[in-house]
């Protein structure tokens, strides 16, 4: 029983004890002894105010413990809506970096397309002149399993990424630094001199770690270094960009239009490095 409760009931006993008293005093005929006789009647009504104080003392602790418990269920409400905000807020701040990221690979991705546009009227000093020819030459290259078409002014050599580094990385596979000197010996036997594009490209899932830019960039990039390094091309031959997950040349709803869209192409330009 709480403390209120006991306060009004220990007043109440109070107040029956002193109207008990008064009743007494009421009783005793004046001049004579006090018997200390009550009227039997007198004690119905003080224990049906006792019980009615006692079923009102009741009904307090009942609304106290109801009281209570609502409190409890409110704070747990109020955990529960904390931890939701938190988890909110956790996730904006991851939303707000990707976003920021997403624009940082596209600046770069654009500084690229600059530089290249760049590069082909002039790259790395060397200046380029026009070989209209290169459209007669298309029947000289011929790599085994490997696509090869022209595309308007340009010719294309398409290697898949698959075949060439390990998932996801830019990290060169044995067999994938051997495909790519079977190409650098086609391009310097029928196209030597000519500008060169080394385009990275992927499909539009979920790389290990950075953009879609980034990956295709560091693995095209890896295919410039490979030419440099063990093949002798000259740097100012070699142009590099990564497209990401732009230009799919099938769908990304199957795995197989994935592993299409994962390629490196080899852009053969009609100028020459001189």
């Amino acid at each position: 029983m709480c403390a209120r409760s006991q306060i009004i009931i220990t007043m109440a006993i109070v107040g029956l004890f002193a109207s008990g008293c008064n009743q007494s005093r009421a009783l005793t005929t004046p001049g004579t002894a006090t018997s200390g006789w009550t009227q039997p009647g007198a004690v119905a009504p003080q224990t049906a105010q006792l019980d009615d104080l006692g079923r009102r003392a009741s009904a307090l602790d009942a609304d106290n413990r109801d009281l209570h418990t609502e409190l409890a269920r409110t704070d747990q409400q109020n955990q529960l809506l904390k931890q939701e905000l938190t988890l909110v807020r956790e996730q904006l701040a991851k939303l707000t970096s990707q976003a920021r990221e997403t624009e940082l690979a596209k600046q770069e991705a654009d500084k690229q397309v600059e530089a290249l546009q760049a590069s082909v009227t002039r790259g790395g000093g060397a200046i380029l002149k026009a070989n209209n020819s290169l459209k007669d030459s298309l029947q000289l290259i011929k790599i085994a399993g490997l696509d090869v078409r022209q595309d308007g002014d340009v010719i294309r050599i398409e290697v898949p990424a698959d075949q060439l580094f390990q998932s996801g990385t830019g990290q060169l596979l044995p067999a994938g630094s051997n495909l790519l000197d079977q190409v650098a010996t086609s391009l310097n036997q029928s196209y030597r001199g000519h500008m060169i594009g080394i385009e990275g490209y992927t499909d539009n899932a979920s790389v290990i770690a950075g953009s879609s830019h980034q990956l295709t960039t560091v693995q095209a990039s890896a295919v410039l270094d490979h030419l440099i390094r063990r093949n002798q091309f000259p740097e100012s031959q070699l142009l590099v960009v990564g497209q990401g997950a732009n230009h799919p040349r099938a769908s990304n709803a199957t795995p197989a239009g994935r592993a299409k869209n994962r390629r490196i192409e080899f852009v053969v330009y009609p100028e020459t490095a001189q």
